[in-house]
């Protein structure tokens, strides 16, 4: 009888070069799948960010409050200020964030080690004419290019990039943020606060601040 014939080396060569290809294609495919929910949760993760500043911008600018916290030349009392890169305002946070009363909100774009980032700087509103003390702040969206703010006066649809009335708060507020090459965009943002023009006296609020007279 013929003894039982074994695989030739090449055969094994052979077999052991499929194995090899079979278990590259596996890998190949793990490390796309895996670099594909990284990248999707990383996306996932940045759209929650934009979501979230958003909503802070627009809760507290809905909300904000005709109150001084600012005197301008001639005892002209400030409650809102706004430029085309910065805003600050009154407004009172929700209770979860721990700063309680009026704050002085302030959003602005900072620098930092790798590009820009859109920041919320929070003060107490001063009880007189001393400045608004430096407070906390918060980082909203990081990998920001550019930001624009433009206002609106009550009753007209006309924009303007200076807010040139302290006294009074804008009836429209646009905020555009241009995020960095290959981060989700933003799209513009109007709010219109909930206060009606005159719902505050602004120079008689100012009257009974302690510490207002001259």
């Amino acid at each position: 009888m013929n003894a039982p014939r074994g695989f030739s080396l090449l055969e094994v060569l052979a077999a052991l070069a499929l194995l090899a290809i079979l278990l590259l294609g596996v890998y190949s495919g793990v490390r796309s799948t895996t670099l594909s929910t990284s990248h999707g949760s990383a996306a996932i993760a940045r759209m929650d960010e934009v979501r979230g500043a958003r909503e802070f911008l627009r809760r507290q600018l809905a909300s904000a409050t005709a109150l001084p916290w600012k005197w301008a030349g001639e005892g002209i009392p400030t409650v809102f200020e706004g430029d085309a890169t910065h805003l600050r305002f009154v407004s009172t946070l929700p209770g979860y964030l721990g700063k309680l009363g009026p704050q002085v909100i302030e959003v602005l774009l900072v620098d930092e080690a790798q590009g820009h980032a859109l920041e919320a700087h929070f003060a107490p509103l001063p009880g007189s004419r001393s400045n608004v003390a430096a407070g906390a702040r918060d980082l909203l969206l990081a990998r920001v290019r550019s930001l624009r703010v433009r206002y609106a006066a009550h009753g007209t649809s006309a924009w303007q990039e200076q807010w040139a009335m302290p006294m009074e708060l804008p009836g429209s507020i646009e905020i555009t943020v241009v995020p960095e090459e290959g981060a989700p965009a933003w799209p513009p943002l109007v709010v219109s606060p909930w206060q009606d023009p005159g719902a505050v006296n602004v120079r008689a609020a100012t009257g009974r601040l302690p510490g207002t007279g001259e």
